[in-house]
């Protein structure tokens, strides 16, 4: 090895350095692009897990919404229910008045036909059969079913508004149709 001239050993000692000098440059760029790579995948993690956040926020914004809506929902509900109750006890209140008032103009017109000298005992008969089956069917007419008096055939039994006259809706009011003055306030309906 003595007769090698040194201007080969300068170019093997130069190549030498020059293949330390590459691997040190692939291991230095190997790692920079793995060093890349991963901060990459993290930029993209990154990025993935704000998008999940942002959907999430929507959706709990959403399930708020609907929460919100069920419990107005529940309150109408809650609402219309006792709207329901307060209508059932008024229904039943003035279905009591009105058992009450028909009970009341039973009795006056009872009383009525106890002291009309040509009503007959059964044509009184009739008329609370009428009223009975009126009270069973759930039936409170303004009018009741014209009913043949036996005096007079031609001449049917109101017990409207106006008494026993069944055109007076038709005529114009006039002093006939004023009840009769009663200054005490001693009568009652």
């Amino acid at each position: 090895m003595d007769n090698v001239d040194p201007w080969v050993w300068i170019l093997i000692a130069v190549v030498a350095l020059l293949l330390v000098a590459a691997l040190v440059w692939a291991l230095t760029n190997g790692k920079k692009a793995k060093e890349e790579k991963r901060l990459e995948k993290e930029r993209e993690q990154r990025v993935e897990a704000a998008r999940l956040r942002d959907e999430a926020r929507e959706a709990s914004v959403s399930a708020n919404q609907t929460a919100a809506g069920a419990a107005a929902a529940r309150a109408d509900a809650d609402q219309a229910r006792l709207d329901a109750e307060r209508l059932e006890r008024q229904a039943a209140e003035l279905q009591q008045e009105a058992a009450e008032t028909k009970q009341h103009v039973d009795h006056r017109l009872a009383k009525a036909d106890e002291i009309d000298p040509d009503v007959t005992d059964g044509q009184r008969d009739d008329r609370m059969d009428a009223q009975r089956d009126d009270l069973a069917d759930g039936r409170s007419d303004d009018v009741a079913p014209a009913r043949q008096d036996a005096v007079s055939q031609d001449r049917p039994v109101f017990t409207g508004k106006h008494g026993g006259d069944p055109d007076a809706d038709l005529r114009e009011p006039g002093p006939t149709d004023a009840p009769p003055e009663d200054p005490d306030n001693t009568r009652r309906v």
